[in-house]
């Protein structure tokens, strides 16, 4: 009997050391991403078309390295997504602490999406001139353009995924798991949400971190705000004990 309680200690602390490494591996990737725009001098990143007064301005860019860190934070993403998080609660989280976990999945998923989706308007203005360029500017607009406006809907569908998918799986998105913080589903503790009441849930949080100064001040006891309770979610500090 002895033995098997030294086997579950044993295997408590190795999954807790795991944990709070793959915890600190996910702060140096986002901090990674400022480096590596800087050092290596990456310009834009994504693509943007702006019309103004029968003016038209279209560019695209990403760079290999920024594909780099993509396909690592993808792999880690997927990793939060497969391994079971082992997470005691442990309080409520304090409104600063939500809102840097927001700022760090926001800059996470953007960087991701802008990096490998601008490769579509890359390979379009490469068959279109007949030669590759990681980046391109111009201030006129061609046929191809339309297949450009096409990919922001696309762009968005993908983020509000990438917020609501972990809660279908009972998993942290990157910013939460970060600061240790998780969303309880309207029906429990524990659990997953349904795709319709992620989708909900991240529809009101996007709505009430934006307007973060005007109704974000009506937290209740438990610290919820206007969209948890709207939700019925409760966001937790959680422990790896």
């Amino acid at each position: 009997m002895s033995e098997r309680m030294v086997d579950v200690n044993g295997h408590s602390l190795h999954s807790l050391s795991i944990t709070k490494l793959l915890r600190v591996v996910s702060l140096i990737l986002v901090g990674l991403s400022i480096v590596i725009i800087h050092s290596f001098d990456v310009g834009q990143v994504g693509e943007s078309m702006h019309w103004s007064d029968g003016n038209v301005a279209i560019s695209a860019g990403s760079h290999p390295a920024m594909l780099l860190w993509a396909a690592i934070a993808i792999a880690l993403f997927i990793v939060l997504m497969v391994r079971k998080p082992n997470a005691v609660t442990t309080g409520v989280p304090t409104r600063i602490r939500r809102v840097l976990a927001f700022v760090i999945d926001f800059w996470f998923s953007l960087l991701i999406l802008s990096s490998l989706g601008a490769l579509m308007p890359l390979w379009i203005e490469a068959v279109r001139t007949g030669h590759f360029m990681w980046h391109f500017q111009r201030d006129y607009s061609v046929t191809s353009d339309g297949l450009l406006a096409a990919m922001i809907p696309i762009f968005m569908a993908l983020m509000i995924l990438y917020f609501a998918f972990p809660l279908t799986r009972g998993r942290q998105t990157v910013g939460y798991f970060i600061l240790r913080l998780r969303v309880t589903p309207p029906f429990g503790d524990e659990g997953c949400f349904t795709l319709r009441a992620a989708l909900m849930r991240t529809f009101y949080a996007f709505i009430g971190i934006t307007s973060l100064l005007i109704r974000n001040g009506d937290r209740d006891g438990q610290g919820r705000t206007w969209y948890d309770r709207r939700t019925a979610c409760t966001v937790v500090l959680v422990s790896d004990q």
